[in-house]
């Protein structure tokens, strides 16, 4: 039997400090136990940005120092590890990208956002084929990412592929996520998902009243839902954290 861990924390606009957060989240992770660690989606930066040219300036890049750290502590805690950033390609896309790296480092795979949502359109760009099913000592695996998660397609995709564990990283403010959408898609698929959503706030805190009032609803609704959890093939809900909580 393989651990896993959901882990959820708030990130913001410092790169640094949401790096050493990210490393930390592993390592309590990795110290329960846990061989595959699933963290939230775009742990890198906050998913607001001025343009698309501060989105892919602030965007990590495939051996930067940021993901040269996330390796570094799959090696070091020997552990699976997914995560979800936003990445700056080569080709000059930049897009959401789930990384999975193994217990040695390496980059396992790696799978672009095929349905962004919102604001995520203005600043981002949608893959440009499916993502892998990677073999893992875990079992097949597959990965996506937050809205990926509302529709069947992507997870559908991923499960006729043969994937038998589905890792979700988002980015959400929607209690639907925890109540609906992450259990059905265990459930419909007959696959394990661990989900891992993020908490605090998901805009600037020092636009949250502003944006808050122009939206017409409480600055709380603003904050990431939390809630990560370990579905069963069945939906069971196996382990669900709080909504301020860290890991499950």
């Amino acid at each position: 039997m393989v651990r896993v861990a959901a882990v959820q924390f708030e990130a913001g606009q410092d790169v640094a400090a949401n790096l050493a957060t990210s490393l930390r989240m592993i390592g309590e992770a990795a110290g329960r136990g846990a061989e595959l660690i699933v963290l939230p989606e775009f742990c890198n930066h906050l998913s607001w940005y001025e343009s698309r040219e501060h989105a892919r300036a602030m965007a990590c890049r495939h051996g930067d120092s940021f993901l040269a750290a996330v390796a570094g502590a799959a090696r070091r805690h020997r552990a699976h590890v997914k995560i979800g950033v936003t990445l700056a390609r080569d080709d000059g896309r930049t897009t959401g990208a789930s990384l999975l790296y193994g217990p040695g480092g390496e980059l396992l795979g790696e799978a672009d956002k095929q349905i962004l949502m919102g604001a995520e359109n203005d600043h981002l760009d949608p893959a440009t084929a499916p993502g892998p099913v990677v073999d893992t000592a875990a079992g097949r695996v597959g990965m996506y990412a937050c809205m990926e998660g509302v529709i069947n397609e992507v997870t559908r995709g991923l499960a006729v592929r043969g994937a038998q564990i589905l890792l979700n990283s988002l980015n959400s403010f929607a209690t639907d996520e925890a109540s609906l959408h992450v259990p059905v898609r265990a459930a419909e698929n007959k696959v394990w998902v661990v989900a891992a959503n993020k908490v605090g706030p998901l805009i600037p805190a020092d636009r949250l009243a502003q944006v808050g009032a122009g939206l017409g609803v409480p600055v709380g609704w603003l904050h990431g839902a939390g809630e990560s959890q370990i579905v069963a093939p069945d939906g069971t809900v196996v382990a669900r954290a709080p909504r301020t909580g860290e890991a499950v």
